[in-house]
């Protein structure tokens, strides 16, 4: 059979699908890479990486016509409008080819994606159910036998469970050759050494829940050590590691440092509640430089709400850290379930103190909720607009509370990296002290002072007006 595997880009129609949440060329896609190297022996695969920049809708309907089978790899909803328009355009082109969707965004959204554009979804990991659904459709046989698949038979849908999870010890690594590692602009090399995660925070989409498999410690060296080859024809800085927990095993993380042969420089998620001398001393020697850290919030009972547990002191593993040169990245999530306004003045309050305390010495990241993914309408061209986004990912607030959260994001997500810790505080400052109105003029001030991709804010707000 031929096969084009894409991924695809957070673009819908030539427009970001959420301006201030770039995710074009972040990192080269691994599922469709490693499907790859699993079924290229005997199927003819193709990889294309689906972005403005690269590649365009008129080549994929033209692969797509030769092809048995078009499959799109989703690891987030914002990756679904464009890959929408693409199969509309393949349907209104009446090409001939099976639509299969997998990643996390389709394990959890099966049911709607068949009813909506696709003939077939791949749920949970693919390393199993894709080469049997390969074979299966070659021989004709029907799909029902096969766990982890969710397919439309004209007007029904069937859903075959979740897949069987493969052994990690076996995958393949995934092969880059094939990408346009310089011409889209990836900012890391993405490799993986462990899959899930033991926790069980309410708004995360990882799949399974809590269950945590990870490489050996010496193919986990072999698969980084893999990922830096391809750094310097890319000009990236780190490998970063697609894993969702990459200290679950403090005891494989010490393997792995006795492993690396010379540091491999990269970015890491980390757990805070994992972090202490001994295993901060490994990361350092296996050459992470910067970690990854999920605060979320610092109000003791939205964390509750979201079955989070912060232990120990924040401020102290964050000094630690940078003692062994690793910069930390936190994160925290405005919008969470039952979170008002005093919670996240509370965090706006705390990420103030950590940027007074550490200076340009600490990076933070501040995400909209993304309350769950199910998808309620089906036309995505509202999600232009970075005001009808939120009103999506938050329909329980009122329209005040949005449009604040709105500029919040905005302004949360872009001062620090374009002004002096001195302006960040008095930003700060500002935004605490504020009224939502005065919040969202604020964010019109800054236009223009922004990365391009972050300009056009006060576009968003005209009805104020």
């Amino acid at each position: 059979m031929r096969i084009i595997l894409i991924s695809p880009s957070t673009l819908n129609a030539g427009e970001w699908t959420i301006p201030y949440f770039d995710l074009r060329g972040y990192i080269p896609p691994l599922g469709i890479l490693i499907l790859k190297e699993i079924v290229r022996h005997s199927h003819d695969v193709e990889v294309i990486s689906y972005d403005h920049a690269v590649n365009d809708v008129h080549r994929i309907v033209r692969e797509s016509a030769k092809s048995d089978i078009t499959g799109f790899s989703l690891s987030n909803f914002f990756q679904y409008p464009a890959t929408r328009k693409i199969i509309q355009t393949l349907k209104q082109e009446e090409v001939n080819t099976k639509i299969v969707l997998g990643g996390p965004f389709s394990t959890y959204q099966g049911q709607f994606l068949c009813k909506d554009s696709a003939d077939i979804v791949v749920c949970g990991e693919g390393e199993i159910v894709f080469p049997h659904l390969l074979n299966t459709l070659e021989t004709g046989e029907p799909l029902t036998e096969i766990p982890g698949l969710v397919y439309r038979n004209r007007d029904t849908v069937t859903d075959t469970g979740f897949a069987p999870l493969p052994q990690l010890d076996r995958i393949p690594l995934p092969c880059y050759d094939e990408l346009p590692l310089a011409e889209a602009g990836y900012k890391y090399m993405s490799c993986e050494t462990s899959r899930g995660c033991l926790n069980n925070c309410s708004f995360c989409t990882v799949y399974p829940r809590r269950t945590w498999r990870a490489y050996p410690p010496e193919k986990a060296v072999t698969a980084m050590t893999h990922a830096y080859k391809y750094i310097e024809y890319a000009k990236m800085p780190y490998v970063f590691l697609a894993d969702s927990n990459f200290t679950v095993n403090t005891k494989r993380i010490n393997q792995m440092a006795a492993f690396i042969d010379g540091e491999i420089p990269v970015y890491c998620p980390a757990q805070l509640n994992h972090l202490n001398e001994n295993v901060v001393v490994d990361l350092e020697k296996i050459g992470v430089k910067a970690a990854f850290i999920g605060i979320e919030a610092f109000s003791e009972n939205t964390l509750a709400s979201i079955n989070k547990k912060i232990v120990g002191s924040v401020e102290k593993k964050c000094q630690l850290l940078l003692d062994h040169s690793i910069i930390p990245r936190l994160s925290f999530i405005f919008g969470l379930p039952g979170e008002g306004r005093p919670s996240v003045i509370s965090s706006l309050k705390y990420i103030k103190h950590m940027v007074e305390l550490f200076r340009e010495n600490i990076n933070i990241v501040v995400f909209p909720y993304r309350k769950d993914l199910s998808t309620t309408f089906s036309e995505f061209e509202n999600l232009k607009s970075l005001e009808a986004t939120v009103h999506f990912l938050m329909p329980d607030r009122d329209q005040k509370f949005k449009k604040w959260v709105t500029a919040l994001v905005y302004l949360v997500n872009t001062y620090h990296n374009t002004q002096l810790p001195e302006e960040q505080v008095v930003l700060f400052d500002k935004i605490i002290k504020s009224s939502p109105q005065t919040v969202i003029e604020l964010a019109e001030t800054y236009e223009g002072r922004q990365r391009p991709w972050l300009c056009g804010f006060q576009n968003y707000f005209q009805s104020d007006k």
